[in-house]
């Protein structure tokens, strides 16, 4: 899977569309002119994977392309010269790009396009920015499984697939709780267990965390993580991102106290 911008199709439509309404009399240097939307048109297709109409555009109109490069003569035209298309010329490219189009539209009844849309946090966050959804400075300071989780749960949220964010938040969460305690108890007091994990750090005297943040954790194990694990739990998209939002707050208060400890 890829990301494609979605204008770079409108560019292309457009370019095809010049092409078809060139006319004699025009200058094909201009700025933004005929060359241009030409070159501009088969860099377009080639970064869009778009191989036979790519191909298709250099067949037809490559030649008479060429052919405005230089003078109806044969000489070079010099910088900031103008090079007039003739009554044939013009023929050549509408006939051209119009057996481009039609190539076009018989090669992209193969594409299929997907709108990823808005949740409650903004697309290019979900998919590309991870370290916004927390806490300044918090994302880049977790475990590297951790922030794998994290973004991949960002990601599933943004395509809509709310189960298996359910299971990379869990995870994620998981690791920066074992990363926590290790941090906090320096020993090995606890198997490295959800459960046995916040028992031993409720018991601490010393630098203990906020009751708050081992009441989140407790209630994220026993509503949202233990469930998860069994495959009956199906999440849809709101609840998942409630779960996202849950697991944010306690990882957040995690490396706080780390911070304040």
């Amino acid at each position: 899977m890829e990301s494609r911008s979605v204008d770079q199709f409108i560019y292309i439509g457009t370019a095809v569309r010049y092409l078809v309404d060139v006319r004699e009399g025009w200058n094909a240097k201009n700025k933004g002119g005929v060359l241009v939307n030409y070159h501009n048109l088969l860099k377009w297709l080639e970064e869009n994977r778009m191989h036979v109409s790519h191909r298709a555009a250099r067949l037809y109109l490559g030649k008479v392309m060429r052919s405005l490069e230089r003078s109806p003569e044969g000489d070079p035209i010099p910088e900031g010269g103008s090079r007039i298309i003739s009554k044939d010329e013009a023929s050549e490219i509408k006939d051209g790009a119009s057996k481009l189009r039609d190539t076009m539209l018989v090669e992209t009844k193969g594409f299929e396009s997907f709108v990823v849309t808005d949740k409650r946090y903004p697309v290019a966050t979900l998919l590309d920015r991870p370290s916004d959804l927390m806490a300044p400075g918090v994302y880049d300071a977790l475990p590297v499984i951790a922030q794998h989780d994290f973004k991949e749960a960002g990601r599933c949220i943004a395509f809509e697939l709310p189960t298996a964010a359910a299971f990379h938040l869990m995870r994620g969460t998981e690791d920066v709780l074992k990363y926590f305690y290790c941090k906090i108890v320096r020993q090995k007091r606890a198997a490295l267990m959800w459960g046995p994990m916040v028992k031993s750090l409720r018991e601490r005297k010393r630098n203990a965390p906020p009751s708050v943040l081992l009441n989140n954790l407790d209630n994220l194990r026993v509503e949202f993580r233990n469930p998860t694990q069994h495959p009956e739990k199906v999440y849809d998209i709101h609840e998942v991102q409630d779960l996202l939002s849950l697991s944010i707050d306690v990882v957040n208060r995690m490396m706080k106290h780390l911070g304040e400890a």
